[in-house]
């Protein structure tokens, strides 16, 4: 099924998605980093990084959602669709409840022995949590384009017949291969001539069997 939210003919929500994933995925990365150092900058790093996965995966949103409710229902695809939305969305809501916490933690910092000291713990467990949904939410996303081809135009082998006809169009596919069928069979109609019009083997001039000798 052709992408309904395209720009220049290229599904507009996989050219965004790769943005909040490299954010979540630094988020949990650098809140590591901040474990094992205690340096402050790396506690930065995450919040802003997270709060950047927030933003765009909220612009990501608008398109996958066009997409989403234009699939027929029911169908597999729309159901592998909902859960790709469900997912991502738990784990957008725990990165904004991660976010806030490291803002929260930011914005009251505590200074021990002259270094700033957070609270790491709570934050990185919810954005450890929130990141493994978001790779089911990925793997479902990847289903919906190799299985179920959303966002993929159908290359043409035939001008009357795609190379892919996916369940998202069976009535379409079915009326298109109903009127194949149907030309074929006119074609075929128009090829072959009725047994009348083939004259009968003539037997003038044929001498009897008798006299073939």
């Amino acid at each position: 099924m052709y992408s309904k939210a395209r720009l220049a003919g290229h599904p507009i929500h996989p050219m965004i998605v790769p943005f909040p994933i490299a954010f979540y995925t630094s988020t949990v990365a650098t809140l590591l980093a901040y474990v094992g150092t205690q340096e402050a900058f790396w506690y930065r790093v995450a919040m802003v990084a997270n709060i950047a996965g927030i933003i765009t995966a909220a612009i990501a949103v608008i398109p996958g959602a066009i997409d989403l409710w234009s699939l027929p229902n029911p169908s597999r695809a729309r159901t592998t669709g909902l859960k790709h939305a469900g997912f991502q969305g738990l784990a957008t809501g725990l990165f904004v409840v991660t976010a806030l916490l490291l803002y929260r933690g930011w914005t009251h910092r505590m200074v021990v022995d002259g270094e700033y000291v957070f609270e790491a713990t709570i934050p990185l467990a919810m954005s450890v949590v929130a990141w493994v949904s978001m790779v089911i939410a990925g793997s479902l996303g990847w289903t919906l384009v190799q299985t179920h081809h959303v966002g993929i135009k159908p290359a043409i082998t035939r001008p009357d017949r795609p190379s892919r006809e996916p369940e998202l169009d069976v009535i379409d596919a079915l009326n298109a291969l109903d009127a194949l069928d149907a030309a074929d069979a006119a074609d075929t109609a128009d090829t072959r001539a009725p047994v009348d019009d083939f004259p009968a083997p003539s037997t003038r001039g044929t001498p009897p069997p008798s006299l073939r000798h």
